[in-house]
Order: structure tokens, then C-alpha cells, then sequence
């Protein structure tokens, strides 16, 4: 019994640090898509490196994995003022704190796995010679597991070092950069800045994620639109109602109801390969007003994405743009 306790020490040490490491993270793939004008320059920050991104306007992105803190943040990078120069004196400390941290987690790190290995070789030789253990071997089974509980304390303090460092490192680069006093103006401007904040969201759970960029304030806002299997599948269209005021989709065999700042995935009644209509109307004081109408191509490989937006002076017309997104084709080989 004693040597099947002791065995189980250095498990228990290693579920202690498996613990007292683990920061939330998420894991997620998402594609993006700026639904104003295209972001050309995008870039988000992925542990220690920084990944440029465009963002278009008229097409989503390709897949993206990312593996992270639930925030996810984007910056703007203006290449035409992005130029090598010396480092501020703030994000060389930021960098120095960074390359600290990461130098005691691989430190602890490598002699936490030394002593895990050491504690699994004591308790086997215990096991295998079927006694009870020494003194002397319990004594040393005690101090290795109370200095694995130290270092799990040093890993954990290492690796919130390190996101701070890292959220440190992202909020500088993301700052606007002030040009340096003798730096000449051109047409009596100021040069832009190398990089701008752009937005963030904060994602709850992992998971496939559509990110739709829309100009906001300073920056932009993020909508993120649950992309899990089945949810906006090929061949279907998304109505997202951005006029202000409910709407129903009259289609030849039922009407379909949308509120207002509200979405909805329906498919088209047409077979395959084949057009239908769908007259949208706008509520009115006394029903319901023609505002729209949209054909649409019934296509078994494609998703539309289609936004519904209202024209200035004409309180019950509206307009659409359609944002088409075709399935992958599949890897050659694959069935």
C-alpha cells in the first residue's frame, strides 16, 4: 500500500501542475470579412508572433487556426511608414520581461521533467522489489515531490509573466507611434502611424467562427457568427436585416418574418441550379410595403451571405448586397 502511494506522488504532482498552469485559452478557426471598406493590413498577435492578415471586402478570408487567450486583437499596419528603426525604450523592456519569463519556464520546465522521471524510476525499483520503502527512500520521494510543488508554483507565476508580457508587446505595437521631432512633414501633415488599434472580441468557447469587420469609433466592432457544422450550411442564404425595421421574405410557397438587427438562414424552394424569386417587404404603419426584390441562384456548393440595408430618403425601399461563399474543394485523392 505504501508503495502504491508513493507511485501515485508524482502523478499527483503532475495533475498539481497541470493545474496550476493551465490559463484559459481557446482554440478556433475562423475566416474574416470586412463588411465596409477592405482592411488591407490586418494583423493579430498569436503568443509571441505577430500574423498579418488582409481582410477583403467582397470574399472571406481563408480558414485561420488560432490557439490563444480568448481575446483575440487586430491591428492595422500602414506599409507605407513601416520602416525598420530602433525600438522605444518601453518595448525593449517589454521584450527583455518577455525573453525573462519564457527563460524560467524552460528552465523549471526541464528540471520538473528530470524529477517526474527520477520519482518514476524510485517508485518502480520499490514496486519491483516488493517492500515497503526505506526511510532514506521515502525522505528523498518527500523532498522530490515537495520541490515539484515549488517549481509547479514558479511555472505558474512564469507563464502569467508571459501573457502579461505578451499583452504588453501587443498593446505597444498597437499604439499609434508618435514620429520623431526632426522628422520632416510632408504637405504640412504628420505622417501616419505605423500601426492603429482595429478591433477585438473575446470568444467564449472554441469552435469555427465567421468574423465580420464593421467600421466603428476609431476602430472597427466584430460580429462573430457561430460557423459549427449546420448552422449556415451550402446551399442556404443568410438574410441579415440592417434597415432599421422588421421585414418578411415572401417567397412563392411561405413568407419567412425578420426583425429588425436580426439574422436568419433559409433555403431557396427552387431545386438545384435553378432561380427563385423572393419579394421583401418592409413593415408600414399599415402593413407591410414592397421594398425589395431578390433572385438568387439555388447553388448546392455555395452559401450566401446577404445583407438587407435601407436607401437614405425612401423610408420603405430597400437594397442588398450578397457576400457568396463557395464550399472548398476537396484535397486531390480525397472521396
Amino acid at each position: 500500500m505504501i508503495a502504491r502511494t508513493a507511485l501515485l506522488l508524482p502523478l499527483l504532482a503532475t495533475s498539481l501542475f497541470a493545474q496550476t498552469t493551465d490559463k484559459p485559452g481557446v482554440s478556433i478557426r475562423f475566416r474574416a470579412l470586412a463588411f465596409d471598406d477592405a482592411i488591407p493590413a490586418a494583423s493579430y498577435l498569436e503568443g509571441d508572433t505577430l500574423r498579418r492578415l488582409s481582410i477583403p471586402n467582397n470574399a472571406f478570408t481563408r480558414a485561420i487556426n488560432y490557439k490563444g487567450p480568448p481575446t483575440l486583437r487586430f491591428i492595422t499596419i500602414d506599409e507605407e511608414t513601416l520602416k525598420p528603426r530602433p525600438l522605444t525604450p518601453d518595448m525593449t523592456a517589454a521584450i527583455q520581461r518577455l525573453r525573462r519569463a519564457q527563460a524560467v519556464a524552460l528552465q523549471a520546465s526541464d528540471e520538473f521533467a528530470q524529477i517526474t522521471r527520477l520519482l518514476d524510476t524510485l517508485n518502480f525499483q520499490i514496486t519491483e522489489s516488493i517492500r515497503k520503502p526505506s526511510t532514506g527512500d521515502q525522505a528523498q520521494i518527500d523532498a522530490l515531490n515537495e520541490r515539484l510543488k515549488e517549481l509547479s508554483a514558479i511555472l505558474a507565476a512564469a507563464s502569467k509573466e508571459t501573457e502579461e508580457a505578451n499583452l504588453l508587446i501587443l498593446r505597444l505595437e498597437s499604439a499609434p507611434q508618435e514620429p520623431p521631432k526632426d522628422a520632416p512633414k510632408k504637405d504640412g501633415k504628420a505622417p501616419k502611424p505605423i500601426s492603429t488599434p482595429t478591433a477585438e472580441y473575446t470568444f467564449q468557447k472554441d469552435g469555427n467562427y465567421l468574423l465580420l469587420f464593421s467600421s466603428g469609433g476609431n476602430g472597427h466592432q466584430i460580429l462573430a457568427m457561430d460557423d459549427a457544422e449546420g448552422i449556415f450550411p451550402y446551399g442556404s442564404f443568410q438574410f441579415i436585416n440592417l434597415t432599421g425595421k422588421g421585414v418578411e421574405l415572401r417567397y412563392p410557397d411561405r413568407k419567412v418574418t425578420l426583425r429588425a438587427n436580426a439574422r436568419i438562414v433559409v433555403k431557396n424552394p427552387a431545386a438545384d441550379h435553378q432561380y427563385t424569386v423572393a419579394e421583401i417587404h418592409t413593415k408600414a404603419d399599415d402593413g407591410y410595403d414592397l421594398g425589395h426584390v431578390y433572385r438568387s441562384l439555388q447553388q448546392p456548393n455555395v452559401r450566401s451571405l446577404v445583407f438587407l440595408l435601407p436607401i437614405p430618403d425612401e423610408p420603405h425601399a430597400i437594397r442588398s448586397k450578397t457576400i457568396e461563399d463557395r464550399r472548398p474543394a476537396e484535397p486531390a485523392g480525397t472521396k
